[in-house]
């Protein structure tokens, strides 16, 4: 080629040259006289297109000697790339001068636009929200810890050893490593206690997995949210004031609370909590939806800390006490709203979630 025009020796060449610098003043002729944006798709669509007018030119390449046809084709990228810029540099224009808005005289682009549908936060984000704001009041401090655990944080620390029927592999989801998916949040109580100094005060709110059949009241990933207080003097008449607080500041005042005896590795000692129902307010007729009739409905588990779980975190058990409790968020929704099926806050389906809009 010479002169930059993509001419070569050869006919065959100087005709594809000359075809490729007719082609590009045509395309130049249309960018420019191009008045909206889909006028100059409609360019781009003809020449730099799949299947436009340049890749037409190039095929015709295959035609030349090979000796001829490395010049030839950098003549016509050449006059691919100017055609390129040239409608680049077209639809830059167009967009600043507005071409796209449309030529209504009767558009008044002052006016609100049209509204849009409201979605809705996710029942589980209401009822965990409206707990971190109860804890926050009380003083506790809210806390978090990585979701895939060690064994020492999930089970050693919490007084749980090797061989234990909680450790067995059907009872938890192990990852490479000896590693698994934490079944509580109570590690995270384990964390704090190994790095902060008493007195304690702090919540954990997070997702646990445990490998269970998924049915309307059971799901292998949920959400808990763990408390603990540690300091000097910590009874259970702590523990049962706080959760008393906690219980009439989420379901209003005069509702009762009950602690049930019952065996954490954990805490000693340890108790199942129930609240009277706040659908029928503690007394059952048979037919309550949200307590089944029994007049209470359980809340989670709560207990003194084991001073062993204290001494393994570096604790001293003879100068400082504290409690623990943990609470299922999705059992709280449920009961919030006499939901039947625990299913129903995973499935993301439209026609529910809209309800809490």
């Amino acid at each position: 080629m010479s002169n930059g025009t993509g001419q070569s020796g050869g006919a065959a060449a100087a005709r594809l040259a000359a075809d490729a610098e007719a082609l590009a003043a045509a395309a130049r002729a249309e960018i420019e006289s191009a008045a909206d944006l889909d006028a100059l798709a409609k360019v781009r669509a003809r020449y730099a297109g799949k299947n436009g007018a340049l890749k037409e030119l190039l095929k015709g390449l295959s035609g030349l000697p090979k000796e001829e046809r490395p010049a030839a084709g950098a003549g016509v990228n050449r006059i691919a790339a100017a055609v390129q810029d040239a409608l680049d540099a077209r639809r830059t224009a167009l967009e600043a001068a507005g071409a796209d808005e449309p030529d209504d005289p009767s558009f008044d682009p002052t006016l609100p636009g049209a509204p849009l549908p409201r979605g809705s936060r996710h029942p589980v984000s209401i009822v965990l929200d409206e707990m971190r704001a109860i804890f926050v009041r009380m003083g506790f401090d809210e806390v978090t810890g990585p979701e895939v655990e060690d064994a020492w944080h999930n089970f050693d620390a919490l007084n749980i050893p090797a061989g234990h029927p909680a450790r067995e592999r059907t009872d938890q989801f192990y990852v490479e490593g000896g590693r698994l998916l934490r079944s509580q949040t109570s590690t995270v109580q384990v964390r704090v206690m190994e790095t902060r100094k008493p007195p304690l005060r702090v919540f954990a709110p997070g997702r646990v997995y445990r490998p269970e059949t998924v049915d309307a009241r059971h799901l292998y990933a949920f959400h808990q949210v763990e408390g603990l207080v540690i300091d000097e003097g910590i009874s259970l008449a702590d523990l049962k004031a706080c959760i008393r607080t906690f219980a009439e500041s989420m379901y209003g005042s005069g509702i009762a609370t009950r602690f049930r005896p019952h065996n954490f590795p954990f805490t000693e000692v340890s108790a199942e909590l129930d609240v009277s129902c706040p659908a029928c307010g503690g007394t059952p007729t048979g037919r309550c939806a949200t307590c089944g009739g029994e007049g209470w409905i359980e809340l989670g588990g709560c207990g003194m800390v084991h001073p062993r779980v204290l001494s393994m975190c570096g604790i001293d058990p003879e100068r400082w006490t504290g409690f623990a409790f943990g609470m299922g968020v999705e059992r709280i929704a449920m009961r919030r709203w006499a939901l039947e099926d625990i299913r129903a806050l995973e499935e993301n389906d439209v026609r529910f979630l809209s309800q809490f809009a």
